[in-house]
């Protein structure tokens, strides 16, 4: 049975969620892009993409390698693919293509099929760049966008205003951010996380593990707390996840949590700066939680994550593929959100 934290903050994101109304227009309710898909990997931007639509975005765009691009244009025609990436052009005219499309997004998430070619993480670090100078932009970071924070851990620090910026590492790409922060992995669990957090400029990272664990490196204020008050035995300045996933750990698990976050990310933001009060949705009154979204974000996407690992595993068991959880989308989010406010 969920606790009464659980239920709490589960009540909080549900607030960020705005409402089905014929009164918002085409991208108000979410617009993402992903950084990544080199000629290597294809699938990665998709699932996170695709994963974020499903989710309940209105627009997602791919911002890949031109050779990735035309297999990603193959799967989906509902996806805004731009195919920019291209080594054989200046980088300067990269970042001019970059600025213009990332002044439409209200979240980037930088990553996904990236690969290590000093060509793509050239191209991810002048998105880093330019997102912290976009106001209100939101950042998420997984995959190999997390290779590039270990070798260069200045682009997401000295981000200006409350750090709008969600890293997703894994058990090894968490290990190896500690290891490049001086941050001994091997002390407790609960105490690795906050600490990455506050060296990497109090950005929310989710350690994901058999439970994921997620910090800004603040104390968590009492507005995001039952009752006001820590849960027993938890640190001050974590939020540690409580739904079970599956048991197989399949590539591209990670893409749908980057896209979901994402929406998540968007959604909150959008509510905070007040743009679905037209249709009766005001924004937050309370400071701790307008500051605190991206925290929010990341617990909501932990737990809808995984929610649906467990329900694809339920259900296919070992044979249990990315594609079939970006099927499963729409239903795990009414399991874990419930039906949506129609205004």
């Amino acid at each position: 049975m969920a606790s009464k934290q659980h239920a709490h903050l589960l009540s909080l994101i549900k607030t960020m969620i705005p409402p089905l109304s014929g009164k918002l227009h085409k991208g108000q309710a979410g617009r993402i892009g992903v950084l990544g898909g080199s000629g290597d990997y294809s699938g990665a931007p998709y699932f996170s993409a695709m994963g974020a639509m499903r989710f309940g975005a209105d627009l997602a765009h791919v911002i890949c390698e031109p050779a990735a691009g035309a297999v990603i244009k193959t799967y989906s025609p509902d996806l805004i693919v731009h195919g920019v990436l291209d080594e054989s052009r200046s980088i300067d005219d990269i970042k001019t293509d970059l600025k213009s499309i990332l002044a439409r997004l209200h979240v980037l998430i930088i990553g996904p099929g990236l690969g290590r070619s000093e060509h793509m993480q050239k191209c991810a670090k002048v998105a880093f760049e330019l997102a912290k100078d976009i106001e209100q932009l939101g950042v998420v970071v997984d995959a190999d966008g997390l290779w590039l924070v270990q070798n260069e851990p200045q682009v997401v620090m000295d981000w200006p205003g409350v750090p709008r910026v969600i890293l997703t590492p894994n058990v090894m790409e968490f290990k190896r951010l500690c290891e490049t922060m001086k941050i001994d992995p091997k002390a407790d669990p609960e105490t690795l996380c906050p600490k990455l957090a506050v060296a990497l400029g109090n950005a929310t990272i989710v350690q994901k593990g058999e439970s994921d664990i997620i910090s800004n490196g603040l104390e968590i204020p009492p507005a995001l707390l039952a009752g006001g008050q820590a849960a027993a035995g938890k640190g001050k300045d974590i939020l540690e996840g409580e739904v079970e996933g599956g048991l197989k750990r399949v590539g591209g698990q990670g893409d749908i949590l980057s896209g979901s976050t994402g929406v998540l990310m968007a959604w909150g933001s959008e509510w905070v700066r007040g743009s679905y009060a037209h249709v009766g949705h005001p924004p937050p009154t309370d400071k701790a939680i307008a500051e605190n979204i991206p925290l929010l974000a990341a617990y909501g996407a932990s737990t809808f994550n995984r929610t649906a690992s467990k329900r694809g595993f339920e259900k296919k068991g070992r044979s249990m593929v990315t594609g079939d959880l970006v099927d499963m989308v729409g239903d795990v989010y009414t399991e874990v959100f419930g039906k949506p406010d129609i205004k």
